[in-house]
């Protein structure tokens, strides 16, 4: 008996190894679930870091999805109007109507902030959590001094990269205005103009000056609202046990 307990035992060393690769095998297995894991956590902190750009870009598609496909059953509503050949949706986002109502809105949007940005840096509004505080010029200055090692680009890149936004869409916002102006010409049996004319036409500083009140509105009526009103855990807010004539406590 003791014989065959010593063969027994001698046998399973034997199997154990002649079979290394069941051994290793957890080893590696683990290995791989921590490696997966990790990627998991790098990939959930880069989303939950950048989560504000992403469900702002991902309303932005659905929007301007939603917007092509209203624009398109309206225009060719418009054409069946006019006794004209209706349009399939693809052909409908090379139109000057559908890319006109795009140039136009980011153009203003662009101007509104570039605008709230370069105004801010001299400018003042008492309470509000954007603003600087005009009580705090000594350390306005030294913040100038501090600032003065870098490029002039640098110091004000943010400006000019909106005011950079700005003069593009707008440009755009001329050809492709123009464009859709000639295609409401031609179903009205009117020849076409040139981009100069429709620059100096009133068509143009019509819906341009339409867009552009709009946003100046939006953006004072909230510079007013922040110094009465709090938003709790918002970085546009002033915390909301802040009194109302706290100046420039946003994200602080």
């Amino acid at each position: 008996m003791p014989d065959s307990s010593n063969r027994e035992r001698q046998h399973g060393r034997a199997a154990s190894v002649a079979r290394p690769g069941k051994l290793a095998r957890p080893h590696g297995d683990s290995h791989l679930e921590r490696e997966k894991r990790s990627r998991m956590q790098r990939l959930t902190h880069a989303i939950v870091d950048n989560s504000l750009t992403i469900v702002l870009f991902a309303l932005f598609v659905v929007c301007i999805f939603a917007q092509s496909f209203a624009g398109w059953r309206l225009q060719n509503v418009t054409l069946a109007a006019h006794g004209q050949a209706l349009i399939d949706y693809w052909r409908n986002l090379s139109t000057g109507t559908f890319l006109e109502g795009l140039a136009s809105n980011w153009q203003a949007a662009f101007l509104q902030l570039a605008s709230l940005i370069v105004f801010s840096g001299f400018l003042y509004q008492r309470g509000a959590p954007h603003s600087r505080d005009p009580l705090k010029v000594k350390s306005r200055q030294n913040q100038r001094e501090e600032a003065g090692r870098f490029t002039w680009c640098y110091r004000h890149s943010l400006f000019l990269a909106f005011l950079l936004l700005f003069v593009l869409s707008l440009a755009l916002h001329v050809v492709v205005g123009g464009k859709a102006y000639n295609e409401e010409r031609a179903l009205a049996g009117q020849p076409p103009i040139s981009i100069a004319t429709f620059l100096l036409s009133a068509k143009f500083w019509s819906s341009t000056l339409q867009t552009w009140q709009a946003e100046y509105l939006a953006i004072a009526v909230f510079v007013v609202f922040s110094i009465f009103l709090r938003q709790q855990d918002s970085a546009e807010s002033k915390p909301v046990e802040s009194s109302d004539q706290t100046t420039g406590e946003a994200n602080k």
